[in-house]
């Protein structure tokens, strides 16, 4: 009697491991795999607020157990987080490895979410504290830990307006979600 062969671990990754840095990043990727059934999310590992250095870590931690099991590793994180006299070496080191995707929200995430809604300036240097208070023009009650508000204000038109406005972090839901 044959033997039925198991499957390979050796068959390539279909997916990508996301690490992102809090709870906004978070609800964003799952109202994307909400959106589009056809999503290259394996894992999402949020890192619960904190630091860019905090995410950079956990990756590198994530890397080193789970290896080649993903397609790669998406890190996505606030720039008002990361400190260039703490985080560089780190930054560097993750750049350099050739499965790691690096987006960084300038200054927060905030700014990306507002893009959704109205044209933005992006070599405008404000702080969070006020591309915070422009989105509750949007989203009333903005709460960076409310897991259902993005769902009702969020559709598939917003998103393809910003990613044209924000071309940078629009490549996270046109890479991962779009295009297959």
């Amino acid at each position: 009697m044959a033997r039925k062969k198991s499957p390979s671990r050796t068959s390539k990754p279909k997916k990508y491991c996301f690490v992102v840095e809090g709870c906004t990043e978070e609800n964003y990727i799952n109202l994307l795999k909400g959106l589009y059934q056809k999503h290259k999310v394996g894992r999402l590992e949020n890192n619960k607020g904190g630091s860019a250095k905090a995410v950079l870590q956990k990756a590198e931690r994530l890397i080193e157990k789970y290896k080649n099991d993903y397609l790669g590793y998406v890190l996505w994180f606030d720039e008002d987080t990361y400190f260039i006299s703490q985080d560089c070496n780190k930054l560097n080191s993750m750049k350099a490895k050739k499965n790691v995707e690096i987006y960084m929200s300038v200054p927060c995430i905030e700014h990306w979410l507002l893009a959704h809604f109205q044209n933005i300036n992006l070599s405008q240097e404000n702080n969070c504290p006020f591309y915070v208070n422009k989105l509750k023009n949007y989203i009333p009650n903005y709460d960076k830990n409310d897991c259902h508000l993005l769902n009702r204000y969020i559709d598939t038109e917003n998103i393809e307006r910003a990613i044209t406005r924000y071309p940078k972090i629009g490549e996270i839901p046109n890479k991962y979600f779009l295009n297959h």
